[in-house]
């Protein structure tokens, strides 16, 4: 006769289900500076008939504060299959410096997010996702997210599931899959081969989440290659979630006490 309580033997019996292979899809940098960019990339997976995120700037570049450009909005929350998640404040500031989140104090952070947020409930967005610019994230920063009630965040090589004030849980990441590193399309040529051999070693070693992150600044050619990466992610057996389905997936990913 077992001792285990039936929670326990509940919990032993979802351990040793099979769970599913996870891609993510997001596109980043959205703003009206790059909204042909955007809506084009957007158009594309539509038409894939997938689900994906979009990372939307509030404040770009401190001058494109979004409910100055209602069909920009209206087009972006048009979009059917797609989750639209909080991507910094400005992004990139007047002087050409990302939004820093990873060395800022606690009092900026809280003041920047706060800002973001109170933007997007201008323009009638909600999120609890939050993707800082370049995947960079202090302590400081993410206690603020803790503190406003964000329930996941994104960096390089790992996601941060915000469970709540208390308990943080890390999940450890293969590395982004991401075609620009110098905010220059013609210089981000050199990444595509890169990013094509990364992705090739990441199906052959069968993680349980690959990512692929696309920028309004990606070399042209690159969209063919990430298409055709999502669809070896679908024919693989990936499901390819929006961030809000994927939380209780990463649940069930992190053991349920403790902190990793």
């Amino acid at each position: 006769m077992s001792n285990l309580s039936e929670q326990q033997q509940l919990e032993q019996e979802q351990q040793r289900q099979p769970r599913p292979r996870l891609g993510l899809v997001t596109i980043h940098d959205a703003c009206p500076a790059f909204s042909t960019k955007i809506f084009e990339s957007a158009d594309d997976l539509e038409r894939l008939n997938i689900k994906y995120n979009i990372a939307l700037v509030p404040f770009f570049n401190e001058k494109e504060d979004l409910p100055r450009f209602p069909e920009f909005v209206d087009k972006i929350k048009s979009y059917k299959n797609c989750e639209i998640v909080l991507h910094g404040l400005y992004h990139e500031m007047k002087n050409g410096q990302f939004d820093n989140f990873h060395t800022t104090k606690e009092a900026d952070a809280e003041e920047q997010i706060r800002a973001g947020l109170e933007i997007f409930h201008e323009i009638g967005i909600n999120t609890n996702v939050f993707i800082p610019p370049a995947w960079k994230l202090n302590n400081s920063s993410i206690k603020v997210l803790e503190k406003l009630g964000f329930k996941l965040a994104e960096e390089q090589e790992e996601y941060l599931l915000l469970l709540s004030q208390q308990e943080l849980k890390k999940i450890k990441l293969p590395k982004v899959l991401n075609w620009d590193s110098t905010g220059y399309p013609e210089k981000n040529i050199v990444n595509m081969g890169r990013d094509e051999r990364a992705f090739k070693l990441q199906v052959e070693e069968k993680p349980q989440i690959i990512r692929i992150a696309l920028h309004p600044r990606d070399p042209a050619e690159a969209i063919e290659d990430q298409k055709q990466m999502i669809s070896t992610l679908k024919d693989s057996g990936y499901e390819i979630p929006t961030y809000t389905a994927l939380v209780p997936k990463l649940e069930e990913l992190v053991p349920p006490t403790g902190l990793d």
